[in-house]
This record gives C-alpha cells, sequence and structure tokens, in this order.
C-alpha cells in the first residue's frame, strides 16, 4: 500500500491528465448522448454524476461541471450543451453532488428539477431556480415524468458514531440529509441510493425487484490507505441484499478528496475479489468519468 504522500502524487497526476483531455471527452460524451441508436444508457460526467438517455428522454442525476480544475482556455459552455435536458434529480448538498451556479446557469430553460426539501432553499435563493420549475418529493411516493416512474427514498447519507465525535449531530450521527432514487422505464428499474454510510438495505425491501444498482463505493472514513478497508465485507453485502441482479461501482477517483479517503481502481480490484467470494455468480462493473454504462 502506498503512503499518504505517495498516493497524493498519484491523485494530483491523474486530475491533471484527467483534465487535459475533459474538453474532448465531454464532446465524445455529448455526441453519443444525443446518438438514438445509443439505447438506454447512463454517462459520467464526473465520479457520480450521471447523463441518462432512457428511450427519447434525456435527464439526469446530480450534473456537475468541474471548472474547478480546467484551465480557463478548456472551460466548455455546459449549460448550453445540456438544453436537451428535460428533467433532473438531485440527491443532497455536497460539492460533488450540488453545482449551483450550473442550476442557475440552466435556470431559464425548460428542464423539471426533483429538490429535495433539504436543499430547496439553496437552490431557490442560490441557484435562482424558480419554485414553478420545481418538484420536491416526498419519500417513497412515486413521481411519473415523461413516462418515467421515480420512486424517492432516505439516502442514509448518516454514519451512526459516538455523539461527542467531530461532525456528529446530538443523536450521534455524522452526514446530510440524501435522497435516493428507484428510476423505472421500460420494464427495467434501477437503483441510485447515492453516498451511503451506514450499509443496512433492510429500508430498501420494499423497493421490489432491481435490474441493477449504482453503488458509490465507500470502505470507511479516513480508510481508503487501510488494506483490506474496514467496510469492505459490509459494503459488498449491502449491495447483495439491494437483490439487484447486477452491480455497477461508481464515485471512484473524486479528485476532491486527499488519499486517505480517495477510492479507484485498486479498491475496485478489493470489491470485486470479494464479490467473487460471496457472491460468485453476481455481475460486478466499475464506472468511471466519461464512461456510459448500458440501463
Amino acid at each position: 500500500m502506498k503512503t499518504f504522500a505517495e498516493k497524493q502524487a498519484q491523485i494530483e497526476f491523474r486530475r491533471s491528465q484527467a483534465m487535459a483531455h475533459y474538453p474532448n471527452m465531454w464532446a465524445r460524451i455529448l455526441s453519443e448522448w444525443r446518438s438514438s441508436g445509443m439505447g438506454d444508457r447512463a454517462w459520467l460526467m464526473f465520479c457520480a454524476n450521471y447523463l441518462m438517455r432512457t428511450g427519447n428522454v434525456h435527464w439526469a442525476l446530480d450534473p456537475l461541471r468541474l471548472h474547478q480544475w480546467l484551465p480557463e482556455e478548456a472551460k466548455m459552455d455546459v449549460a448550453r450543451d445540456l438544453r436537451d435536458l428535460s428533467f433532473v434529480l438531485l440527491t443532497h448538498e455536497h460539492d460533488d453532488h450540488l453545482d449551483l451556479g450550473l442550476i442557475h446557469l440552466l435556470r431559464d430553460l425548460p428542464i423539471r428539477w426533483v429538490v429535495p426539501q433539504a436543499i430547496l432553499p439553496l437552490v431557490v435563493d442560490k441557484a435562482g431556480l424558480s419554485l414553478a420549475k420545481i418538484i420536491v418529493p416526498e419519500m417513497m411516493v412515486p413521481l411519473k415524468i415523461e413516462g418515467i416512474i421515480i420512486l424517492p427514498f432516505d439516502g442514509m447519507h448518516w454514519q451512526v458514531t459516538t455523539p461527542s465525535e467531530k461532525g456528529s449531530d446530538f443523536t450521534g450521527r455524522r452526514g446530510v440529509p440524501s435522497t435516493g432514487y428507484l428510476v423505472e422505464f421500460s420494464g427495467k428499474r434501477s437503483l441510485f441510493p447515492g453516498d451511503v454510510r451506514t450499509y443496512d438495505a433492510t429500508a430498501l425491501r420494499p423497493l421490489g425487484r432491481i435490474d441493477g444498482v449504482f453503488a458509490h463505493l465507500w470502505l470507511g472514513r479516513g480508510s481508503a490507505l487501510i488494506s483490506p478497508p474496514p467496510l469492505l465485507d459490509a459494503f459488498c453485502r449491502f449491495c447483495i441484499e439491494t437483490g439487484a441482479q447486477r452491480v455497477v461501482l461508481a464515485h471512484l477517483e473524486e479528485f476532491g478528496r486527499d488519499a486517505n479517503d480517495y477510492w479507484d481502481a485498486d479498491h475496485v480490484v478489493q470489491v470485486v475479489s470479494h464479490f467473487r467470494r460471496i457472491a460468485p455468480g453476481l455481475p460486478v462493473t466499475a464506472a468511471y468519468m466519461g464512461e456510459s454504462i448500458e440501463l
């Protein structure tokens, strides 16, 4: 296992390399996203930020720009590029998921926004989005947009801690309110639980059949340089217990994190190996920025 300094240097090199290629990658993503021949797919704008095309409907989950890392001459007009969006699902307030600047740029387009109550003030007051364009979801109450059925649920972005631990609230939990989504289209059901910090699939059991789960890799706070990471088994068993017929690993190479919290291909190898031991027949793939995954 690499030292912190070695891993940090690797992260910074990988980030600079990725940003140099990002404009070309973005142009390819857009071309594919707009192509009617690509089928039902998800494209990763970043590590856990999705552009979707299901049927002829273009939509997104936590769309995000990477302007903080791109040189000025490489910045794209993402708002213009996303003018074909029909609707957007938002999950929670963290900067790697909520791009208020992008929402502000898109605010005048005829896009419907599914905005959880917890982040509604941010989206309205800071991004300037009109309430007329917003749907505030009720947990476990399905929505139907453009023929797509969307079931919101509590996202479990809470880690149980001791009440005295830094970042904990008075209940002994650390985290933020988050919303996950089960999305149904063309007879297929994809689960997006979001950034989960408490691996308990009990709350997901009422959701019924799940064809695929997009699982955001997190194996323990500050534990990325530990081998094996402490929550390796818990993460894998959570994915299995969702009942999903396949697992897509995402939230990889999040360049805003330091070496202690950065999950990448080295961790994917450990996760896939563990799945092979405890669920050998379950298909598991990894999805990185710029790639697309069939839904």
